[in-house]
């Protein structure tokens, strides 16, 4: 689905039982270990996905430098001053990628040196069990990026299949997202999210062999209310996105790069959310994304 350090005192090892309707079940193993502060990094890049020109001035209010666009001229022209593109050019699980090889080479080269690109978004849950080579896909992108565009980024998001043959000595991308999504079990809220969720991600990507320098978290901001399609989610309530926020600080302290998913509606995935999340009909999810995005 289109992908500062708190110490936490008194943490429950394993989640209180709590089995949906749907017989979604917690996480109740062992927890991840804390992760460690460099303190020599820049500040955190800040970005929510699927997003329209049109949202460009309340993104850059809630303190997004971020947006997600695809090559055209136009797009990339259109981020502005202050922000730069993160490209969509990627494929979901085992689709068929954005751009065929030749056209993604085009606009590589063609945008190598823009200053407002940061970089490229290659797969979004790519599933090497059922499409093994997806992870030469990548592979041969990321490559060509390496090679044409150095100091752009190569960057892909993981979901909790195979993650081995997606790490980056395999397949040569700089950043790596995790997309633990914690409210989950039905689309009505619930007063509790499986949080250490979280936890199981990050001890699969640190069992794969993918450092904790290059995790991007990836926050629930959406939830299944008002979709089309899956209804598994909730849009998780202020004190929930909160202990989300507290759990990804406690295992990725700095990361380089942070995403909320969704902020614009996905019709069979995402409704509402962050877009909608503005204390009226929905909890103020905006506000602490703001405070969290624009602190010093």
């Amino acid at each position: 689905m289109i992908v500062a350090a708190v110490t936490l005192a008194g943490l429950i090892a394993f989640a209180v039982r709590q089995v949906a309707s749907d017989g979604y079940e917690p996480y109740r193993g062992p927890l991840a270990t804390p992760g460690a502060t460099s303190g020599e990094r820049p500040p955190t890049l800040n970005i929510a996905l699927n997003t329209q020109p049109s949202d460009y001035p309340r993104l850059r209010a809630l303190g997004y430098d971020l947006v997600d666009v695809k090559t055209d001229p136009a797009s990339v022209a259109g981020v502005p001053d202050g922000m730069r593109a993160l490209l969509w050019v990627g494929n979901f699980t085992c689709d068929e990628f954005e751009l065929p090889f030749g056209e993604f080479a085009a606009a590589v080269r063609r945008l190598a040196k823009h200053p407002k690109v940061f970089g490229w978004y290659l797969s979004d849950e790519p599933n090497p069990r059922e499409c093994p080579r997806v992870s030469w896909e990548i592979r041969r992108r990321a490559d060509l990026i390496e090679r044409e565009a150095p100091g752009q980024v190569s960057f892909i998001s993981l979901t909790d299949w195979p993650m081995a043959p997606l790490t980056p000595e395999r397949v040569n991308v700089d950043l790596v997202g995790l997309d633990p999504y914690p409210c989950k079990g039905s689309s009505r809220t619930r007063s509790r999210c499986d949080i250490n969720a979280i936890d199981r991600m990050v001890r699969m990507a640190d069992k794969a062999g993918i450092p904790r320098s290059v995790v991007v978290p990836v926050y629930q901001t959406f939830g299944q209310s008002c979709s089309e399609g899956d209804k598994q989610y909730w849009l998780p309530t202020e004190d929930q996105l909160r202990q989300i926020l507290r759990r990804w600080d406690r295992l990725v302290p700095d990361p380089p790069m942070d995403i909320a998913y969704s902020w614009g509606h996905q019709s069979e995935w995402a409704c509402p959310t962050l877009a909608d999340a503005d204390g009226g009909e929905h909890p103020d999810l905006q506000s602490i994304m703001r405070e969290r995005n624009t602190r010093s």
